[in-house]
């Protein structure tokens, strides 16, 4: 640690040489240059019918930059918007004529925008990317589009750029880097949403949601729509009840098999949640439920609160002392090791990793207290052997004293950053997996209508007929930890990790997220007779 941060102090005092040596040859080191001006000869006005769009550079401030630019340095520029129409518009900006041969992820960009209605508060936009692109030679390309800008009103947006410093990653080659951009404004268009999306798949959406889930869902309560709830990227949709709606066929095995998945909901950002459902003979509309693994322990340790996790603190076999090292995900649980192995084999090692997203599992692994659990002897400590109940084991009323026994309150939001299981921590996630695979959520059996917790639903589809692991933790009883399970009545139900002094049937069902791009590229109508599929 101590050499990279050597290695960094020397690169800082080398750009400094550098700068000086720009201001005798002119070499541009960072350089903005305004596409647009302040004065009237100088704006740029998009005009095609009531369409009237005035840009301009609203910041005469930042200019030529040829002094030291060390790391985490960022420079700003505020650009102006308003539309002098009588409709509504879409507009996007771009860079112009740039050029940018720093590292890939060397400059960080963020936008935000304020309204002449809104005042001084800046608001977050979503950008194409999160870096400047790359280009040895000047180049126009996209910075954002879709922006909104009502007619009658004018709109700011400020530009900032830094300067990052990359863990572990040698920046020398950016000390002779080159940056520099214009900007420039085109008519954009309307953000095509997972709605719009849904319904160019003559996907209904249902405006009635569920009052309550506290009754096993026996029918397909989706036949008028899909119902709605907010997840961790926004708005999500889900199927409910018998669903012969929600059949999909995606990739095949090592065995050269198809499997076959069940849609469990199209998550708020666009991409597709889905349980393997079983596999069948290649090119067929016809597959045998099953599993991918049967008796499968969650954890071959079960005394500790941290065996409760798809990953652990610490070694197996060693106690726990504190939330935060129970927690610490250092260490893959049994299941995820065994899930890994079959994703690899089946999903990776066959070509089609590259349709999965990157999307989060919630392994909640909160702990609310004994108010929310029901638990008497709760302390809410989640280490070692202290009795501890955790989030969904309180929204759903694991306990008959909890005060959601008899109305389960799921939530697709996940409570803690560091239960957010994903690949990347880019994906708002925390970057633990090692693939982008995990488990169906308690929340998720809920809404899909399983019904309060213990209550026989043989006629929902995620009835499998045998008992299947879920990914949300359920308690520490001060013996063992159990995990949230769906048993072979389709009860919401829940297991020891080890499966030590119950039963040792328990089987696993995978959950994959595919990539939103594919939304709209499938084909089928995701019934049994023909299934949605990628062509």
């Amino acid at each position: 640690m101590e050499d990279r941060k050597n290695k960094k102090n020397i690169i800082s005092l080398i750009v400094l040489c550098v700068s000086i040596v720009a201001l005798t040859t002119s070499l541009t080191y960072a350089y903005f240059v305004s596409q647009v001006g302040t004065n009237e000869q100088e704006k740029i006005t998009i005009k095609s019918g009531d369409l009237a769009l005035t840009f301009r550079d609203n910041d005469e401030t930042v200019e030529n930059i040829e002094d030291t630019w060390n790391f985490g340095d960022s420079i700003e520029k505020e650009l102006v918007i308003e539309n002098t129409g009588t409709k509504d518009a879409y507009a996007k900006i771009s860079w112009d004529n740039l050029i940018n041969t720093y590292l890939a992820e060397s400059l960080a960009y963020t936008l935000e925008e304020k309204s002449d209605e809104s005042g001084a508060v800046w608001k977050p936009v979503e950008t194409v990317s999160a870096n400047v692109p790359r280009s040895e030679s000047a180049t126009t390309q996209l910075l954002v589009d879709h922006l909104l800008i009502p007619a009658g009103h004018t709109y700011s947006y400020r530009v900032r750029i830094t300067f990052e410093d990359l863990e572990d990653t040698d920046q020398t080659v950016d000390l002779n880097a080159k940056f520099i951009t214009k900007f420039i404004l085109d008519q954009g268009t309307k953000k095509i949403t997972l709605e719009d999306k849904l319904i160019n798949m003559n996907i209904k959406i249902n405006p009635n949601n569920p009052i309550s889930f506290a009754n096993p869902a026996t029918t397909n309560e989706t036949a008028n729509g899909l119902f709605s709830m907010q997840d961790d990227y926004g708005t999500s949709y889900y199927y409910r009840g018998t669903a012969p709606n929600n059949y999909i066929k995606f990739g095949q095995n090592a065995n050269g098999q198809d499997m076959w998945w069940r849609i469990i909901r199209f998550n708020g950002d666009g991409t597709i949640r889905m349980q393997y459902d079983g596999s069948g003979t290649s090119g067929t509309n016809s597959y045998t439920r099953g599993f991918v693994l049967s008796y499968q322990l969650w954890n071959s340790n079960e005394d500790d609160a941290k065996y409760v996790g798809w990953m652990f603190g610490g070694a197996n076999g060693s106690v726990s002392t504190s939330k935060e090292q129970a927690q610490r995900n250092e260490t893959d649980s049994t299941i995820k090791t065994e899930v890994d192995k079959w994703y690899k084999k089946n999903i990776v090692d066959t070509g089609y990793g590259n349709y999965v997203a990157d999307s989060i599992f919630c392994n909640d692994r909160s702990t609310p207290g004994k108010s929310a659990t029901g638990l008497t002897d709760d302390i809410g400590l989640g280490y070692g052997k202290n009795i501890t109940g955790y989030g969904a084991y309180a929204r759903l009323g694991g306990h008959r004293d909890g005060p959601n026994y008899q109305n389960p309150k799921p939530d697709l939001i996940c409570p803690q950053e560091n239960d957010k299981f994903t690949v990347e921590a880019e994906s708002t996630g925390n970057g633990y997996l090692t693939y982008p695979v995990g488990l169906i959520t308690a929340d998720e059996i809920v809404i899909a209508g399983s019904g309060m917790y213990n209550t026989v639903n043989r006629n929902y589809y995620l009835n499998k007929g045998e008992t299947y692991w879920s990914f949300s933790s359920s308690d520490i009883s001060g013996v063992y930890g159990s995990m949230f399970v769906v048993d072979d009545e389709g009860k919401l139900s829940l297991d020891s990790v080890s499966n030590g002094t119950l039963r040792f049937v328990n089987c696993v069902a995978p959950v994959i997220n595919l990539k939103a791009e594919y939304l709209n590229q499938l084909e089928g109508d995701g019934t049994l007779q023909n299934p949605y599929y990628l062509n």
